[in-house]
């Protein structure tokens, strides 16, 4: 592969990262734009255990009401000991919150205006921190119910301002006084999920009382999550017989379940529950699908780099593997210069062997004057000089007899 190709290669890799990386921190943008779904963050604070977010939602022919929730409340705190939790001794464990939507006609000093009302309980402003105008929230702790706080499109129609606290509105010719005015959220996930009408918030009792069909659409609740889904499956199961669906917030931007959505493609846009969403759910759903979308395209724009590191990869294992052979060449002969180099040695051990027994070979002779001498020493008769002797003195004997015999004639 020539130099340019590598330029090339090089730099349509390092484009697709850069564009990788850009749809992750959009991805992340994305899933902490929806304060709604922040709540079990903020109520753990600064705690380690793990806290979940869930929010059920029941179906328009079956609501649930203050009883069921305060029914399953009752079991919430034996249900975490039993899980091995360990309850707060100081403030509350775990923190909840209801709702339900109605229509309301609402009356300021300037003019009247179609709104959506909803009804809330619990602690509804830590699900859903809107920015606070002017004035204060209203709380299920409250002894007045007659406090309603306007979102800031309603005040301006009714009222022209947004500093409002203390003044009065009127639904059915009863008066209400405004305790404070929100801002709702302004991303682009909640406007597409928005109605489009302004909103009144009300204690959910107040809006019980205007509409006697009202009944509890949503219930959110923060509370620890010991082990995965164990929040989830304990509403879920609480709830089971008004066939509420419940969702578990906290983790449902995880690539696990986003992935989630292509899986169930196809029933996931079938209404089939008879649930209607409020719409910072929809919101919700909304930004799963943008989260998704994007999922997509890191896996798309992931290709060709996957492509060129498995090739990489496979170079860099050939490459190993060739170095890997070579080393392993290298030490045979290594162990074989070894073994060369030891033969070596003992063959000049064998040949100083040999050159040192033929020196002791040429002295061999004097051995036995030194063993006659020490087998004298020791009182032994050396048989072998013995035999030499003998003959000796044999020879001498007949060479003197045979002199004599000369010297005679």
């Amino acid at each position: 592969m020539n130099k340019v190709k590598k330029i090339i290669i090089y730099a349509v890799n390092a484009l697709l990262l850069i564009l990788i990386g850009i749809c992750l921190i959009k991805i992340h943008s994305y899933g902490n734009v929806l304060l709604s779904q922040k709540a079990a963050d903020f109520w753990a604070g600064d705690s380690d255990a793990r806290f979940a977010q869930v929010s059920c939602f029941f179906p328009v022919d079956a609501k649930a009401d203050v009883n069921a929730v305060s029914a399953f409340r009752a079991t919430i705190d034996k249900k975490l000991t039993d899980a091995g939790t360990t309850l707060k001794t100081e403030g509350e464990t775990w923190t909840d919150a209801y709702s339900a939507e109605g229509k309301v006609t609402v009356t300021g000093e300037r003019t009247s205006s179609e709104a959506t009302a909803i009804g809330v309980g619990g602690n509804f402003f830590l699900f859903h921190p809107y920015t606070l105008i002017s004035g204060s929230y209203i709380g299920e702790d409250d002894i007045m119910k007659d406090r309603v706080v306007l979102d800031y499109e309603l005040a301006w129609k009714l009222f022209g301002g947004a500093s409002l606290e203390g003044m009065t509105v009127t639904i059915d010719g009863v008066p209400y006084y405004v305790a404070g005015v929100v801002r709702r959220e302004t991303d682009k996930f909640s406007l597409k999920a928005f109605s489009g009408q302004p909103v009144i918030y009300m204690a959910y009792s107040t809006l019980a009382a205007l509409d006697e069909n009202t009944g509890i659409d949503c219930y959110e609740i923060a509370m620890p999550d010991p082990i995965s889904n164990f929040a989830k499956t304990f509403v879920q199961d609480s709830f089971k017989s008004a066939n509420g669906v419940a969702v578990e917030n906290s983790t449902r931007y995880s690539f696990t379940s986003i992935s989630g959505i292509f899986k169930n493609f196809g029933s996931r846009s079938m209404a089939t529950t008879g649930v209607i969403y409020p719409y910072w759910e929809n919101a919700a759903r909304v930004t799963e699908v943008y989260i998704a979308r994007l999922y997509v395209f890191v896996v798309l724009l992931g290709i060709f780099p996957f492509i060129c590191l498995v090739v990489l990869a496979v170079l860099a294992v050939k490459w190993l593997t060739a170095k890997l052979k070579l080393l392993k060449f290298e030490l045979w002969d290594a162990w074989d210069d070894r073994y060369a180099r030891e033969a070596a040695w003992k063959e000049h051990r064998r040949q100083r062997r040999l050159k040192g027994d033929s020196t002791r070979a040429k002295a061999q002779p004097r051995k036995p004057k030194r063993a006659a001498r020490r087998a004298k020493s020791n009182g032994q008769e050396p048989k072998v000089e013995n035999e030499l002797n003998i003959d000796v003195e044999s020879i001498v004997r007949e060479i003197m007899s045979e002199m004599e015999n000369a010297e005679i004639n």
